[in-house]
């Protein structure tokens, strides 16, 4: 029986009209790394749907890792996540509208904090031997994105699943940097530019970022590392 790989990545969030986490995942899917079969998904950003969606997703296929994708909005390298935190703060609505910023729980009965368990440092030394700009990150931050990393750690431990885990996020494609810079008000103040013109990072590059992660997970999953 063919072991899976789960990877999921987020559909365009925060008015964009596409994210590379999404658009990354049909060209993984059906692939295999290291002898496991990715199966990939786009998740709703949905707070409210999350809780649901995530949990049954890993209780269908019983993976042998999870890695999720997501945008990190500006940021100029392959970030690999650490920990998903137990709190919730966003800057941006939901797609469904939800912006909690008090703080809150995700998850009441939840431990304050979940560690990410897979190998973050063999993560990142792979990518910049292959010459991919790439971080360990230790704050995923209190949106969406963390908040899958932490559902998905819990769901994870709760079905005894002993897996790698963690949680990826990338840089805008250079296209949607385009689209912002191209946007700005037509005959107003074009000093917002500045802001605008933000790092990127190409789908090319993403997509063999994105594979070189894949492989050294798919590695530490068959050796229990």
């Amino acid at each position: 029986m063919t072991s899976i790989g789960l990877i999921t990545g987020s559909e365009p969030f925060a008015g964009l009209a596409d994210n590379p986490a999404e658009l990354l995942l049909p060209h993984i899917d059906g692939k295999s790394f290291g002898g496991i079969e990715v199966k990939a998904v786009a998740t709703p950003v949905s707070l409210a749907g999350l809780p649901r969606f995530l949990p049954a997703l890993i209780a269908e296929y019983r993976p042998a890792f999870v890695v999720s994708l997501g945008l990190a909005l500006g940021e100029p390298v392959l970030r690999v996540e650490t920990i998903g935190i137990n709190m919730l703060s966003f800057g941006t609505p939901d797609n469904e509208g939800a912006q909690p910023t008090d703080g809150r729980a995700l998850d009441p009965s939840g431990p304050p904090a979940r560690k990410a368990t897979w190998d973050h440092d063999a993560i990142v030394r792979a990518l910049l031997a292959a010459g991919l700009p790439a971080k360990t990150s230790y704050s995923a931050g209190t949106h969406m994105c963390n908040a899958t990393l932490y559902t998905a750690l819990g769901a994870i431990a709760a079905l005894g699943l002993q897996g790698p885990c963690g949680f990826f996020h990338l840089p805008y494609l250079p296209q949607q940097v385009a689209r912002f810079l191209s946007e700005a008000p037509i005959g107003g103040n074009r000093a917002p530019h500045a802001e605008r013109a933000l790092a990127s990072m190409s789908f090319d590059d993403q997509l063999r970022g994105v594979s070189i992660m894949l492989e050294t997970v798919a590695r530490g999953a068959s050796t229990g590392g």
